[in-house]
């Protein structure tokens, strides 16, 4: 059984000219790049908007104090899920969750594996515009996080809830677990 011409010609055109065809096959494939340039960042868009891991930044953080320094230091750990320009908002709260100081500031979270770190209280509250650290509470308090952050490929916004620490007692210089009875 012989086929016909017709019949085995599934994915290709007539042969005309070399130059012609050539022609062709190029301003295919300037369309097919024009597409891909134009539908990637709209694809990350979309993944960042619907898909993505959320908060973008999760952070923790704890009070401690150290003998070798006068004020509580902080351990303070922060890991992005992907690169991000973030705005952190760390406030100072007594133990009933009133805020007693504010401080804001900027910086670039990307992804990678880190160790938490310990800050002194002024570095952590450092927000490179020069004014003074708050003062340290002389009540009990905790230190609380929060973010508002900006993916850097396709500008998607994220809030990260308020994060905080335990409650932190100056007068005992350490961190009181209380528990409930049942």
């Amino acid at each position: 059984m012989t086929r016909s011409p017709e019949n085995t010609k599934v994915f290709r055109a007539e042969k005309t000219t070399r130059n012609r065809d050539d022609f062709k096959v190029m301003v295919v494939g300037v369309m097919i790049g024009i597409i891909i340039l134009l539908g990637v960042p709209i694809g990350n868009g979309l993944y960042d908007q619907t898909l993505a891991a959320r908060p973008f930044v999760t952070a923790t953080v704890e009070v401690v104090k150290t003998p070798d320094y006068e004020n509580p230091m902080l351990l303070y750990d922060a890991d992005a899920k992907q690169h991000v320009q973030a705005t952190w908002i760390a406030i100072i709260r007594d133990a009933n969750g009133s805020r007693l100081e504010t401080r804001r500031g900027t910086g670039d979270y990307v992804v990678r594996e880190d160790n938490p770190r310990l800050w002194t209280w002024e570095a952590f509250f450092d927000n490179e515009s020069g004014g003074a650290s708050p003062r340290v509470p002389e009540q009990p308090f905790m230190v609380c996080l929060r973010y508002t952050s900006r993916t850097v490929d396709s500008d998607t916004t994220d809030e990260t809830p308020e994060v905080c620490s335990k409650i932190f007692y100056p007068e005992l210089g350490e961190v009181q677990i209380i528990e409930e009875s049942p």
